[in-house]
């Protein structure tokens, strides 16, 4: 809303620098984007009187004398084509500056003396969308009854010596998109009372209410007026109101048409002039419009109209888009004689997406859109009849039509002193608190703490406590609000005994080389439990925005798997990703959330170097990975079983359960081969994974990995070679050495395995090293035999191992 300095000072005694209102304004709420000085930039502009125009021959040039307030009358050339004599001209002298900062010089023109220049209103700064179109390609001429006089500046006259505060408004402003609306925003601001005038109409005519029968929907339009104005003069209008008109971002059209904008301007209520020849079969009618229905627009477009676009008819045919364009067969023109004046309330939603819909949103749409006050709908009615009385010569037929006339109570809101003072941090007093209230004009009732404050229509912002804690907070000040530390409960820094264990665990894995992944924790039902070894009940969105996206995933390892097949399709082979995140199911009636770690390899387990083999990623490469991070959270590898399982999604044979103190933790294992080859990027790859339960070990942890000082004394290593059944686990025979060594027993490691045509089918070879050590003496082969005589027999005797 382009508000100007100078009529605001209609409705309030303003005495300050426009811009330092506007910086008040600002800080109270409603921000002021610009404050423009039409005049700035601006020299050397007076009012000229053409005495003589001679047109030149051969040319579209005239040579006029120009009588500018001097001793004597100064030539000029102009080759405007409405430039005649007795006109009142804008006349830029010898040293003028005009828009973009151009100055005018003495010259001469097809060799004709030329002492300044007769301006068009473009010349001067104004925008081509607000010059009138008779003038849109000429010079601007002053209207007769217009009181200026050769050699005035033009400023004043075209309102250039104003200043125009751009009020950038936020939706819920929109009480601001009125001059009345703004001078009591300002108003309250500066504490004063605007100067708000009632309209008093005496009517002309006869009564017309019966001879136009009205048929309005009042869901579409709860409040529908009509009033009657016959005997129009179409003209111009007065350059009062046109320089307001044009100060506001309107070009004027007509004294009709310039009415009913200028009374929207002024009460914030959008009007129309229809020429009453529309209705000449005696039917309005306001409804939806109907399929296949067209409208030509004042702007010329053409429009197939919406089933839910709001129109009026005559009862046949559309003669306008309600609240937001007349239709051209219901424009005023020079020939109309008399006119229907429309004030109403349209349903702003409908108004709002027709608006969108045909790619035509208005000045008056815009207010729709957003409110309009409930109020004004007649006195605006009531004002433009008067001003048209006024300024066209009409007579103003008695009556009003009011089809519909839904009313709208003012807002009574009920609050506290106290609770006021509480949300903004003042000690605002009670009187304090009630002129607060009557700078706004809000009506307030005060019993002790208690306050009723009764808000009136135009501020349809306003509804519950906490607008009104907003509107004392802003008229007393931001600025005057101390700043105070919130009152909380005082919390420590760190982090709890569960999240340095994770951060622990991920430093772990981050250090052994791989690289964080984050992937969705909404997944498709399948995927959610697959890679799961005891599935639960799954978590389902309500309202998923896809199938792929429904579901709260169970494990980590589906987002790993989508993670590598994004990089495989980009020729990214060699992976190593982690992921620390929660998992999520259903048991028992209750939602739960896990905190799980798993990760994912691929490729080689090294890069191709001259240096080393190269070795592809395999189960016992990632295994070892596991317990490097199992042994550096301090888990014994004789606490840590690994089982056979059959997991859906995991390899059949390449797949096992972890247990920790025979209490499930996660698994490890490749990616079954159907899941792989249903994916392009993925087929033909091998990709090993494990996923742990980070809730059941952290709980495990009671100490970490302790460093200690190199033993002083030697070990002592020895081979172990036995030939078992095929059914026999390593883990079994490691468990059982373990049992039979002794206490100097530091080490047990596999360092071959054969099954083939050397031995019998149905067994495998397995060699061992093992290490004593006795960190406070000398080992002696002594006691290395006897324990190695001991382990011997238990493998012979509790797991039938022949010991070769």
């Amino acid at each position: 809303m382009l508000v100007s300095y100078n009529w605001l000072q209609d409705f309030l005694d303003l005495n300050e620098d426009p811009k330092d209102l506007a910086e008040k304004i600002t800080r109270t709420g409603v921000e002021i984007a610009s404050v423009d000085h039409p005049q700035e930039g601006l020299k050397k502009l007076v009012v000229g009187h053409i005495l003589e125009c001679e047109a030149v021959e051969g040319t579209h040039l005239h040579k006029c004398m120009v009588d500018v307030g001097e001793e004597e009358p100064i030539q000029i050339v102009c080759g405007a084509p409405n430039v005649a004599a007795g006109e009142d001209v804008i006349v830029a002298l010898h040293g003028a500056r005009i828009a973009g900062n151009e100055k005018i010089k003495r010259g001469k023109i097809r060799g004709i003396k030329s002492n300044g220049m007769i301006c068009g209103l473009q010349e001067i700064g104004f925008a081509d969308k607000l010059v009138p179109a008779k003038y849109a390609d000429g010079i601007w001429v002053f209207p007769k009854d217009s009181d200026v006089k050769p050699g005035d500046d033009v400023y004043e006259a075209l309102g250039m010596d104003d200043y125009i505060l751009d009020f950038d408004i936020t939706p819920n402003r929109a009480d601001t998109l009125s001059m009345e609306g703004a001078a009591y925003e300002v108003g309250a601001i500066i504490d004063q009372k605007p100067k708000i005038e009632e309209v008093t109409l005496k009517d002309d005519g006869a009564d017309w209410t019966s001879d136009l029968e009205t048929v309005v929907d009042d869901n579409l339009a709860p409040k529908f007026y009509l009033r009657k104005i016959s005997n129009v003069q179409i003209g111009e209008s007065p350059m009062w109101m046109q320089r307001r008109l044009w100060n506001a971002g309107i070009r004027p059209i007509n004294n009709v048409v310039d009415v009913t904008n200028y009374v929207m301007l002024l009460t914030g209520q959008p009007m129309h002039a229809y020429d009453a020849k529309a209705f000449a079969n005696g039917k309005l009618e306001v409804r939806k419009a109907n399929s296949g229905e067209k409208l030509t627009l004042l702007n010329g477009k053409e429009v197939d109209l919406d089933t839910n676009d709001i129109i009026i008819s005559d009862g046949q045919k559309p003669v306008m888009m309600a609240g937001v364009m007349g239709g051209l067969n219901s424009e005023v023109t020079a020939d109309t004689t008399d006119v229907i004046l429309e004030s109403a309330i349209f349903n702003g939603t409908l108004v709002r997406k027709a608006a969108l819909r045909h790619a035509n949103r208005t000045e008056a749409s815009s207010r729709y859109e957003k409110g309009i006050n409930w109020d004004n709908t007649e006195k605006a009615l009531n004002l433009a009849a008067l001003l048209l009385r006024d300024n066209a010569s009409a007579n103003i037929e008695a009556g009003i039509i009011k089809a519909t006339d839904q009313q709208r109570k003012p807002a009574v809101i009920k609050t506290t002193i106290s609770y006021i003072n509480k949300v903004l941090g003042t000690d605002l007093s009670k009187d304090e608190m009630v002129k607060i209230f009557d700078r706004l004009n809000f009506d307030v009732v005060v019993d002790g703490d208690d306050l009723t404050v009764t808000v009136p229509n135009r501020r349809w912002d306003i509804s519950i406590p906490a607008d009104l804690v907003e509107e004392v907070g802003r008229i007393y000040g931001y600025d005057n609000l101390e700043s105070t530390q919130p009152l909380l409960d005082e919390t420590h820094g760190g982090y709890s005994k569960q999240e340095t264990a994770m951060r622990r665990i991920k430093s772990i894995v981050q250090g052994q080389g791989l690289m964080e992944a984050i992937s969705y924790s909404l997944t498709s039902p399948e995927k959610a439990i697959r890679y799961t070894k005891n599935p639960k009940e799954v978590v389902e969105v309500a309202m998923p925005l896809n199938s792929s996206r429904s579901t709260m995933r169970e494990n980590l390892l589906t987002g790993l798997v989508d993670a590598a097949s994004y990089n495989m399709a980009r020729k990214q082979k060699e992976l190593a990703l982690f992921e620390q995140g929660r998992v999520y199911d259903r048991e028992g009636g209750s939602f739960n959330e896990h905190e799980h770690l798993a990760a994912l390899y691929s490729g080689h387990t090294f890069a191709n170097n001259w240096q080393h083999e190269t070795q592809k990623i395999d189960f016992f490469f990632v295994k070892g990975q596991l317990t490097n991070l199992f042994n550096s959270l301090g888990i014994k590898d004789n606490d840590v079983e690994y089982k056979a399982e059959v997991v859906e999604g995991m390899h059949p044979t390449r797949t096992a359960a972890i247990y920790i103190n025979n209490q499930y933790v996660g698994l490890i294992g490749m990616i079954a081969h159907n899941i792989t080859v249903q994916d392009k990027a993925l087929r033909g790859s091998e990709i090993y994974v494990y996923e742990l339960d980070l809730d059941t070990i952290i709980s495990m942890l009671t100490k970490g990995m302790k460093a200690k000082t190199a033993p002083k004394f030697p070990a002592i290593e020895r081979d172990l070679s036995v030939l078992v059944n095929s059914d026999i686990t390593n883990a079994q025979i490691i468990n059982q050495i373990k049992q039979s060594g002794g206490k100097y027993l530091v080490k047990v490691q596999v360092i071959d395995v054969y099954a083939g045509a050397q031995i019998e089918k149905g067994k495998k070879s397995l060699a061992y090293s093992l290490t004593f050590l006795n960190e406070k003496d000398t080992l002696t082969d002594e006691v290395v035999t006897k324990a190695m005589d001991q382990i011997e027999a238990d493998l012979k005797e509790k797991l039938k191992i022949k010991i070769r």
